[in-house]
């Protein structure tokens, strides 16, 4: 893989949780490298487990994915593992992602022996190790799914090769960067320069990576989400309307994807839609809760008050379960603000008297703030209460009023 002398660093395309595969795969390699260097390097043993195309096996073709044959063919092999396989992960999931990855690798290696025995058959006897073949096949299926994605390279490997270039950067859309790293290979295997890498198993695992996410249905799915990598673009450039119109078309075929519609409540704030971004705010939030995610429903819902002011509201039902929300996540004061929304907003409700009492000790016991908390309890007991409710929030004013007797105390 090093032959590559534009060395990938990084990708845009986002990583949606740990990528426990991918670290495991790593892991693995590293591992089984180490284990190498500590046995001495049992040429016997490490015979067997390679691979040959004189003697092909299932077993062998798997475990010479994890050996190599030296540190920078591992270090070169785990590099482009480490760019290409979580984004990857993330959207196949850890199953899928390990079988393409297992697939891929033992198919490249099929394809090197096949090579040897056609081309050079007097090389059948010599092993064929290393995860290029498999690293190659998350290639093929990143230029599938995520072809709209940019690659960041650097020129390492050419500056210790050579030492005459100066390391450099560069950005360049996926398909060019693989497209490059394909046409690259082909042109070394042409040649014949390089005759110890087998670079039929990268070719090979590139196509057979292509070729399962053509099988996996990929396609429609990375146009899909390319719509979303427009949107940003757009976004980025200030071209809020495009931008508007990318996520929205996204929205049509994943309506309830709460990311998505966050994104486009924002959008529609900028271009003073007010009533609409808080509709799509509020679908964001609502879909956050579907899934469990507190977090991420309440930081939605503080944005959605910040940008549209103290007057939106969720329904009923969402917005005490975001308040209770913020009390988990130890957020009081946001937590006595969603409350006193739920009390203001929907005062017909049962519930409304007990959010603004809810309010009212937050803010007084976990905010220090009798005061504030006083005035709630005045509002609250302007109201018609039931007398069991209407002599708690008595007490608990007096209460307040005598701390803030001691403040003034000890303030004079």
């Amino acid at each position: 893989m090093y032959y590559f002398y534009w060395l990938p660093v990084g990708t845009d395309a986002r990583v949606r949780g740990t990528p426990l595969a991918t670290l495991g795969l790593v892991l693995l390699n590293v591992a089984a490298f180490g284990a190498i260097l500590v046995s001495g390097g049992n040429v016997e043993a490490l015979y067997a487990m390679s691979f040959k195309a004189a003697d092909p096996t299932i077993p062998t073709a798997l475990a010479s994915l994890f050996l190599h044959t030296g540190f920078l063919h591992l270090l070169g092999n785990m590099v482009f593992l480490s760019v290409f396989g979580p984004a990857i992960e993330s959207r196949l999931g850890t199953v899928r992602y390990l079988v393409a990855y297992l697939a891929c690798g033992w198919l490249a290696n099929l394809a090197q022996a096949a090579a040897i025995l056609a081309f050079t058959p007097e090389l059948a006897a010599v092993p064929i190790v290393g995860a290029s073949g498999a690293v190659s096949g998350l290639m093929g299926l990143f230029a599938v799914r995520l072809y709209f994605a940019r690659l960041r390279f650097v020129s390492v490997t050419v500056l210790f090769l050579h030492g005459t270039v100066r390391p450099a950067r560069v950005t360049l859309p996926a398909l060019v960067g693989i497209g490059l790293w394909f046409l690259l290979s082909g042109v070394f295997l042409l040649s014949g320069a390089a005759s110890e890498t087998a670079l039929v198993a990268h070719l090979g695992g590139a196509l057979f990576g292509a070729f399962f996410g053509l099988v996996m249905g990929l396609v429609p799915e990375g146009r899909l989400e390319h719509r979303l990598a427009r949107g940003a673009r757009y976004s980025e450039r200030g071209e809020w309307y495009a931008a508007l119109g990318e996520y929205e078309g996204y929205l049509v075929a994943r309506p309830r994807d709460p990311e998505a519609l966050a994104h486009a409540a924002r959008l529609l704030r900028v271009v003073h839609q007010d009533g609409k971004a808080g509709d799509r705010f509020i679908e964001a939030i609502q879909a956050w809760l579907k899934r469990g995610a507190i977090e991420p429903a309440c930081d939605a819902y503080e944005e959605m008050r910040r940008l549209l002011g103290l007057s939106a509201v969720l329904p009923p039902v969402e917005q005490l379960r975001v308040a209770r929300g913020f009390e988990e996540l130890g957020r009081p004061s946001e937590a006595s603000r969603a409350y006193e929304a739920y009390g203001r907003s929907y005062p017909e409700r049962h519930a409304a008297s007990l959010a603004l009492l809810r309010s009212a000790d937050i803010e007084r016991r976990a905010l220090n703030n009798p005061g504030r908390a006083r005035y709630i309890y005045d509002e609250l007991l302007r109201r018609e209460l039931p007398a069991d409710i209407a002599e708690m929030v008595r007490e608990r004013k007096q209460v307040t009023e005598r701390a803030l007797e001691r403040l003034h105390r000890g303030a004079a």
